[in-house]
């Protein structure tokens, strides 16, 4: 492994220029894995799938399937969709359910995932600085707007809800839980999101289709790409009752000091965010948490415009999307 091992030979001889040259075996070991860890990091993608572990890989996608897809799978089904026989399905199920991440259900003989994985998934939410950080920004953004607000970043084709904080008129329109996934195309978080991604990778990203799920989603590339300029442009993301009938949804990007991470959104019945977006203070609410947030990341912003003047240009008046792929 050349790239490992040039990473062990630079720390051999110091790692940094000028080091101090120290008998390798006098070097304490979590020195080695830094320098092989910033060696990983500079790898491109095709030179670090050398390193890939072909059996962790293969139990990491049986997991895969219970994130996209029912509650419990067979194990022929398992083994149809992953392309393994059935008896390596097998024994990657056996080793999964001896560590808690999935487990038999005893009357049906089909597998669903185990504690463990719920464990992993509390874990990640503890640990994540970006929910975190939001957490205030948006108490606040709900507690103004009176609805429910959102937090997702994207997964490929997909956007996955970090946070959410329901609404003061509490509505049961929307199925958005917390770990779930929505799809990016016709949400207002995966547009604000997709709408920073190059276009190859929005390509690529969405490569199986657009799904229609009402009639004013948006299911060719043309159009979508199309939009996605729109939302560049304005700087920020809305969803017209294109994911969910009933519901509409205002959205922005969050950035770092790099690039955008996260966006958030506020959501609602239709004719009451169209009704209070109408002079587009609910716009200007959700860019302004947006800001908030990004600067806490360590975004870098000009300063805030005198009063009265709109942040940007397209907030002065609510754009609406383009329906149905058209």
């Amino acid at each position: 492994m050349p790239g490992f091992q040039r990473g062990l030979d630079r720390e051999q001889h110091g790692c940094a220029a000028g080091g101090r040259r120290q008998a390798i075996d006098k070097r304490p070991q979590s020195v080695y894995i830094s320098c092989a860890e910033n060696e990983f990091q500079q790898m491109k993608d095709g030179d670090r799938y050398r390193y890939v572990t072909r059996s962790v890989e293969r139990a990491l996608t049986v997991l895969h399937l219970f994130i996209v897809g029912e509650a419990e799978i067979g194990l022929s089904d398992i083994s149809g969709r992953v392309g393994l026989h059935q008896s390596t399905v097998f024994r990657l199920l056996v080793t999964l359910s001896a560590s808690g991440f999935v487990e038999q259900n005893p009357q049906t003989g089909r597998y669903r995932l185990g504690p463990a994985a719920l464990s992993l998934g509390q874990a990640f939410m503890r640990h994540s600085d970006l929910r975190q950080i939001a957490a205030s920004p948006l108490a606040s953004l709900r507690d103004r707007s009176g609805e429910t607000v959102h937090l997702a970043t994207l997964d490929r084709a997909e956007v996955i809800y970090l946070e959410k904080l329901p609404g003061l008129h509490p509505i049961g329109l929307m199925s958005s839980r917390v770990g779930d996934r929505a799809p990016a195309h016709c949400t207002g978080l995966g547009k604000a999101l997709l709408a920073h991604e190059p276009e190859p990778v929005v390509r690529e990203y969405l490569k199986a289709g657009l799904r229609g799920y009402t009639p004013r989603t948006i299911t060719r590339m043309g159009a979508l790409l199309t939009e996605l300029e729109k939302v560049r442009q304005a700087g920020f993301a809305m969803d017209d009752e294109e994911h969910e009938v009933g519901v509409v949804c205002v959205a922005a990007p969050v950035s770092d000091s790099r690039r955008v991470v996260a966006a958030i959104s506020v959501a609602g019945p239709a004719d009451r965010i169209r009704d209070e977006n109408r002079d587009s203070k609910l716009t200007e609410q959700v860019l302004g948490a947006a800001d908030e947030i990004s600067a806490k990341l360590g975004r870098v912003t000009a300063a805030s415009p005198p009063a009265g003047k709109p942040r940007r240009a397209a907030s002065s008046g609510r754009r609406k999307p383009t329906p149905g792929g058209t």
